[in-house]
Order: structure tokens, then sequence, then C-alpha cells
């Protein structure tokens, strides 16, 4: 399979009155985010991005990215500035980056020290997701909307959902769920997590992953199947059924 030159782009664009600076942070620029990156340790990056930003990245996926960065490009033996753009509070930077496994451009974005878009480019990483690094993060959510589910709490069901998912769907659907849910396991329903189902595409690049859970009551028990899908980087609940 050719690779070609993928980007990784995760930006951010809102209203400089809205960015609030960070008091005594350290400076942030090429150098200081790189060295982020080979640490390999989410909290740091995360500190530098602004928290709109931050609220855009689940963390086990960032840590797969920086992950999929160590194991396909190495570590950074130069740096080479190419651009520097700055207008009032923010700066654009653009570098050729030599790694020991490989090379990629750079571009990062910053608002008043804040990071609000950052990219690197390279052939190596190319379908770099593969799955993240841990499931926690989306069995809590599983679960919260089936605990809002079952407390006919259809506001906090559809906060869980993707945005587009949860537009379509209704009180009549949600409640007829609920419904459902009672008819089969009772009215104080435990939800147990069982496991996780990928389905990955040819080029490697995961598609959907289904969380599966147990749920049992005093009536009996249901499996319920949850599926994640992943943009950018996070993953959106975008469908449930009771097999």
């Amino acid at each position: 399979m050719k690779l070609t030159a993928v980007s990784v782009l995760f930006a951010m664009l809102f209203s400089i009155c809205s960015v609030q600076a960070q008091s005594e942070a350290e400076t942030v620029d090429l150098d200081t985010f790189f060295a982020a990156v080979e640490q390999g340790e989410v909290e740091p990056l995360l500190g530098m991005m602004h928290p709109q930003l931050a609220r855009q990245i689940d963390p086990p996926i960032l840590e797969a990215w920086l992950q999929a960065v160590a194991f396909r490009l190495g570590k950074v033996e130069s740096i080479i500035p190419d651009t520097t753009l700055v207008t009032d509070a923010r700066q654009e930077f653009t570098a050729d980056v030599v790694f020991t496994k490989g090379t990629a451009v750079a571009e990062l974005v910053l608002l008043k020290n804040n990071i609000v878009a950052f990219e690197i480019k390279s052939a190596s990483l190319t379908n770099w997701f593969q799955r993240p690094t841990s499931l926690a993060l989306y069995s809590e959510r599983g679960e919260q909307f089936l605990t809002s589910l079952a407390d006919r709490d259809f506001s906090a069901c559809r906060a869980v959902l993707h945005e587009k998912v949860a537009k379509k769907v209704n009180d009549q659907y949600l409640n007829e769920s609920a419904d459902l849910l009672v008819q089969q396991v009772g009215s104080r329903p435990q939800f147990n997590y069982q496991q996780a189902k990928l389905t990955v595409l040819p080029d490697e690049r995961v598609q959907q992953m289904e969380l599966i859970y147990e749920i049992e009551g005093d009536r009996g028990s249901v499996r319920c199947e949850m599926a994640f899908r992943f943009h950018g980087m996070q993953g959106h609940l975008v469908g449930f059924r009771f097999p």
C-alpha cells in the first residue's frame, strides 16, 4: 500500500477576547512543544493547550498519538524553523523536523501562549490511530448514558451522544427504550461492562468500537451494545441497541 503524507490537525478558531492568558506559565514554542511530545505524557501537553481545545481531545487518543510519534518517528534530532508569523497575541510556527526514524513538517499555532492548533505531517504517521490506550473513559460514558436512560433523564442522555445523533433521537424513542429496559431487568438495573469489539478497515483505521454491557436486575438480564466512532481525537457515542 502506498503511503502518502497525512496530517494530524486539531484546530480551533475563537475570538481573542475569549482567551485568558496563562499567568506565570512557561513560554510555549516549537522546542517546548516537542519536549512535551518526547516526554510522552498526556497531562503536560494538555496543560499547554487552551481549555477549549483540550476539551476536544480524549486523553486515551492523545496518548495513542504520542506513542505513535515515538514508535514511528523516534526522537527529535533537529528542528529547522521555516516560518514564524506574529500578529498581536497570535503566533504561528512552521518547521521541518528531523527524527531518528524519519522526517516531518510541524505547525503550531498559539494564542496568548495557549496552543490552539497543532499539526505533525509525516508519511510515517499514516493510519496512526488503531485504538485508544484505555477504554475506561468510553465505558464510563456508556454507563452514564444507560444510567440516565434508566432514570428517564433524556436531556442527560443526549448530552452524552454525538451532537448530530442527539438531534435525531426524540423522547418517544428514548422512553420506549427505557420501558424495554424495565420490562427486561426491573426498576433497579446494574450495569456491568463486559468487553469491546473493534471494526477495523482494510487500511487499519478503526471504523467503530462497540462496548458490550450486561444489564442485570430483579427481573432478569439483557445485553446492550454501545457504538462509538472516532473523529479527530475524540470518540463519540453514536448509537445503542438491545439485541
